[in-house]
């Protein structure tokens, strides 16, 4: 691998900084140069596209570029990192630090200072105590995964605790101080990590109180997104869904590890949820055992309701996650609450061994239904595609081993709704947390320079198209397929709004979006573009070319009707 030249001293700071990313597997980089930085990414290669597997730099916008790890960590597990010069430039990376901090994503941050003596001088971009306060601000959000390096002698220590906070799969910010890190230091290595291997704790005591808990009980099976971090992980919850023949829901996220063929699967919860989960899941009660997996009671999952069963077993293995006080979810349990800490996958195996070694006494579900919708679904106005069709013609079509994201639009609440299982072919992710628009275009960035072989998807909205079409220039070449959806307004907001605000006339909705050509200004920026017909007459041509690997990114732009109602948004009872 290739060193940076760091001003031709090879153990100062920054050749020591350098040295740490590339040994926690740092090998992209991107972001904006500038000051604060340019000594830091000097000497780091341009991306090859053709060469995936060096270390490189993507210049590509701050806004995008801070959603780029989260992008990369997901379709690889690898890190990566976003950098940003002194002042807009940070506040723009923040986006996708948030992000990361609230979906639980290990990544990297690089941001810079205000040199040293120019403290109360008006520097630009100033980050010192009277300007911007940088740090305390990132603090605010951070509190323990920000990293001044601002002493040469202490460098390695906070490197040290960076490196546990990204095992613990936080993001961290590391600060760079040019002052300190040009100087020498004496120390090139790490000290060893003393803390022991991830272990179950417990588990054999957590076996024996479920075993109580659950006899002639109902259990129902909860999968989040953690869990979806694990490798076979579809096959562990269907084997241990059968195993205790427990009625499984999963979260937007969570989806990806569940099978498509988990007899007991009843669709997705919250925000876009399939109407068999959503009235199981209600139906809960003091009765009930909820086996939740890694699963975070989010607004879109619960609505901001409590674990209503009687009894609550909770499985994470990440030290206080989003949401979590004092190690755990107690504070959202009406019933008896069991937090088992350790890794997801040694627990459901424990479980599963133990369930075939003597089965458990609790009453057992019916199997799912094919279909776990109610209601019939609703058809667009003439002119538009029928986005059912659509979603169901993709959710038969996808390629193997792809990656998809669902931005900021009416597709992170209809396609799961649609589709109603997870796919095998396709792992879908979705920032909603965070809900910023936009951020998933640089989340697909990342999947892609992660896996250049794979096909990566990505469904946007013509609003979210604003906060990115600048950056696409730089990722023409990447292969990216973006599905826009043309709906001429902030659809979400379109839809919900005559819920909210019945006696407000839709000219005050402020949900119109200006019609644009977005066929032509893809072109213009080097990718390849293609406008569906509203009676998806020219579907199959498209995806032939949508998955062609090795090919210029595509647009494809899709007419849909705002007023096509399909998904559910229960976040409306809360506005």
């Amino acid at each position: 691998m290739r060193h940076p030249a760091f001003n031709d001293v090879k153990s100062n700071g920054y050749s020591r900084l350098f040295d740490f990313l590339s040994e926690a597997g740092v090998m992209l980089y991107t972001g904006v140069t500038g000051g604060g930085v340019i000594h830091f990414v000097k000497g780091i290669h341009p991306v090859d596209w053709s060469a995936q597997d060096k270390t490189g730099f993507l210049t590509l916008g701050e806004y995008s570029a801070g959603f780029v790890p989260l992008g990369y960590y997901l379709a690889s597990g690898r890190l990566a990192a976003a950098v940003a010069t002194t002042g807009a430039a940070t506040k723009l990376l923040g986006c996708g630090l948030s992000d990361a901090k609230l979906h639980d994503i290990p990544a990297v941050y690089l941001v810079a200072l205000s040199g040293k003596d120019t403290e109360g001088l008006l520097p630009l971009q100033d980050t010192w105590e009277h300007g911007s306060n940088i740090v305390q601000q990132l603090r605010a959000e951070l509190p323990d995964s920000v990293f001044v390096l601002d002493d040469p002698q202490t460098i390695n220590e906070k490197l040290r605790l960076a490196a546990a906070q990204l095992n613990n799969a936080k993001p961290v910010v590391l600060v760079l101080v040019h002052h300190a890190l040009i100087e020498a230091t004496d120390v090139n290595s790490l000290p060893p990590d003393s803390r022991p291997a991830s272990a179950c704790s417990d588990l054999g005591d957590v076996v024996d109180r479920f075993r109580q808990a659950v006899r002639g009980k109902r259990v129902v099976m909860l999968v989040g997104e953690e869990m979806a971090r694990y490798p076979n992980a579809p096959a562990l919850t269907t084997q241990l869904a059968v195993h205790l023949r427990a009625a499984t829901v999963w979260t937007i996220n969570g989806a990806n590890a569940v099978s498509r063929e988990n007899p007991y699967g009843y669709g997705y919860i919250g925000f876009g949820g399939n109407d068999c989960a959503t009235t199981l899941y209600a139906s809960l009660n003091h009765s009930d055992v909820l086996l939740i997996l890694g699963a975070s009671p989010d607004e879109y999952s619960v609505n901001l309701q409590p674990f209503t069963a009687g009894e609550t077993f909770y499985l994470s293995n990440i030290t206080q996650a989003y949401g979590q006080i004092e190690g755990g979810f107690q504070h959202r349990a009406l019933g008896h609450y069991h937090h088992i800490h350790g890794p997801l996958d040694q627990s459901l195996r424990r479980l599963i061994a133990v369930a075939e070694a003597c089965p458990f006494a609790n009453t057992g579900a019916e199997p799912a239904p094919q279909n776990l919708n109610h209601h019939a679904f609703s058809s667009p106005r003439q002119g538009y595609a029928n986005m059912v069709a659509l979603y169901q013609r993709l959710d038969s079509w996808w390629p193997a081993d792809s990656v998809g994201f669902d931005d900021v639009c009416l597709a992170y609440k209809d396609r799961q709704f649609v589709t109603q299982r997870p796919h095998p072919h396709i792992r879908f992710y979705s920032f909603y947390r965070g809900s910023a628009m936009g951020g998933a275009f640089g989340a697909a960035v990342g999947a892609k320079l992660a896996l250049s072989e794979h096909a990566v998807f990505l469904f946007t909205g013509d609003g979210c198209f604003r906060l990115f079409s600048g950056a696409l220039g730089e990722v023409r070449e990447l292969g990216i397929v973006i599905f826009l959806l043309n709906n001429e307004s902030l659809g979400i907001v379109a839809q919900g709004l005559p819920k909210i605000l019945p006696e407000v006339v839709p000219e005050y909705y402020h949900a119109g979006v200006c019609s644009l050509d977005y066929c032509a200004i893809a072109k213009a920026c080097g990718w390849d573009a293609e406008k569906l017909q509203p009676d998806l007459a020219n579907l199959e041509d498209v995806l032939v070319r949508a998955g062609e690997i090795g090919r210029p990114s595509l647009l494809i732009e899709v007419p849909v009707d705002a007023h096509q109602l399909l998904g559910s948004n229960p976040r409306l009872r809360n506005l």
